[in-house]
């Protein structure tokens, strides 16, 4: 990690003061982050940031946490949860094994500096704490993000096809 990051901080959602000034930053990096650029409309655009963040923030604020330089910027967000089941019927089984999961983004100045591995390591302690036995990511196997969940402890359980992609469960003992 640079310099610049050695003095970022992960905090939990919950422990940041005026939180609701921060969802415009955060929403910038979730879009940027996400796969999907276009929508239909603005319904469909505000269906889209519910279910992969927004939603986190509301139901499960306690396992939401932003990593935050040194100088204020925010670097990027997890989300996630310990107990909500897998929307894909066949990750099931394995989800009972890794029941936690997550999404992490970053903004992209803050990619590939340690920055993400940091908010996993925050998740997976407070998760393990909580008595969850294993974290999961589902993510494209063709990803670029499938090397670095690896990295982070992850490895390949299950595949599905969804849509003509080829969906990978990379779990986490804890």
């Amino acid at each position: 990690m640079g310099d610049k990051n050695a003095t970022t901080r992960i905090v939990r959602w919950v422990e940041i003061p005026h939180r609701e000034q921060l969802h415009a930053e955060l929403d910038a990096i979730f879009f940027e982050a996400s796969g999907t650029k276009s929508f239909a409309d603005d319904e469909a655009r505000a269906q889209f940031r519910d279910r992969w963040f927004g939603r986190y923030l509301r139901e499960y604020p306690q396992w939401a946490y932003l990593a935050i330089t040194g100088d204020g910027d925010i670097a990027g967000y997890l989300v996630g949860a310990i107990d909500e089941p897998t929307s894909f019927d066949d990750f099931h089984a394995a989800a009972e094994r890794f029941p936690a999961h997550l999404h992490v983004n970053l903004a992209p100045q803050f990619r590939s500096r340690g920055v993400g591995a940091l908010l996993i390591e925050a998740f997976a302690a407070a998760a393990s704490q909580a008595g969850a036995p294993g974290m999961h990511v589902v993510t494209s196997s063709d990803a670029r993000n499938v090397r670095f969940y690896q990295r982070t402890g992850f490895s390949p359980q299950a595949t599905t096809l969804r849509n003509g992609h080829e969906l990978v469960f990379l779990g986490r003992p804890l």
